[in-house]
């Protein structure tokens, strides 16, 4: 496997547009290199895809054919901690996709490099995952593949930035490749996932994330994220209410809105109101009408 910086044999460019530069890191699901952007400038991060079993094989095919639609309904999730996804194009009979390039390191190697971090910071890196994964669940998305080496950490500044939306954003079923300690129990189970799977691996990065894996401030957060079933797991705004308290910050928007509930229309084929509970309305011509009878009622009784 080659290393980080390696520089690519040729200056390969992508889609007429995109000169790859060098290597930035590798996973199971691809390579991502830093390209040049020849036409807008500046510079991009680029995945190559990696796809597993026969290269002339039918779920070879599919997993092609399925991916730039996952990677264009990832584009959809907005919000500042969410990576965007510029472009997604075909180049040598495979899908590539055109990210923002993030200048810093993952939570991964920060990990690796400087040992378990403080609750507090555990928390607002927490927080503005979650508000990321909420911005996807709003758009009908879920991550699946959540784990420390998804989570960008900006250099020079706070930005927290999740990535890999794009890899099997809108399936249901449980990606055989992602890291198992970071996937909840009813994906690996094969039971599929859906929201409150992301927030299952929410609570594992954040056991990873913090000293010794004790939870401390987080440690009531991190049993409920991490219940073995779905239904039992705090909610995105439980858990944002406990995050941002333990990082010192305010509440973020999303997390204080009300929900709106759904209105419940009747089916097509429902009958109208019955006489009994429809409103009269009286025209002045029928006013008159019961006026004039009401009188003649009470003449015949004198």
């Amino acid at each position: 496997m080659s290393e980080d910086g390696e520089r690519p044999p040729d200056g390969r460019l992508i889609g007429g547009r995109y000169r790859l530069v060098e290597r930035i890191g590798s996973g199971p699901h691809g390579t991502v290199w830093r390209a040049l952007d020849e036409q807008g400038g500046g510079y991009v991060a680029v995945k190559e895809p990696r796809f597993t079993g026969d290269p002339e094989g039918e779920e070879r095919r599919r997993a092609a054919h399925r991916l730039p639609h996952e990677a264009r309904a990832a584009a959809r999730v907005d919000h500042p901690a969410a990576v965007a996804i510029h472009d997604v194009l075909l180049d040598d009979e495979l899908p590539w996709i055109v990210m923002e390039l993030v200048e810093g390191e993952s939570l991964d190697a920060a990990l690796a490099a400087r040992g378990p971090l403080p609750p507090a910071e555990a928390a607002r890196i927490g927080l503005a995952v979650l508000g990321a994964l909420h911005a996807a669940h709003g758009v009908g998305i879920v991550h699946r593949d959540l784990k420390p080496s998804s989570v960008l950490l900006e250099a020079g500044g706070e930005r927290v930035v999740l990535t890999d939306f794009g890899i099997g954003a809108t399936g249901q079923g449980y990606d055989r490749e992602a890291d198992a300690d970071f996937v909840a129990p009813e994906c690996a189970s094969e039971r599929g996932a859906g929201p409150a799977s992301d927030l299952w691996s929410l609570g594992a990065l954040l056991r990873a994330a913090v000293a010794g894996g004790e939870g401390g401030s987080l440690g009531s957060l991190l049993d409920r994220l991490l219940a073995p079933e779905p239904e039992e797991r705090a909610t995105a705004e439980e858990a944002a209410e406990v995050l941002a308290d333990v990082a010192g910050t305010s509440l973020p928007e999303w997390a204080t809105r009300s929900p709106v509930p759904t209105p419940v229309l009747p089916p097509p084929d429902a009958p109208g109101p019955s006489a009994a509970t429809e409103p009269r309305r009286l025209t002045a011509l029928s006013a008159l009408s019961l006026l004039m009878q009401k009188n003649r009622n009470a003449a015949d009784r004198r």
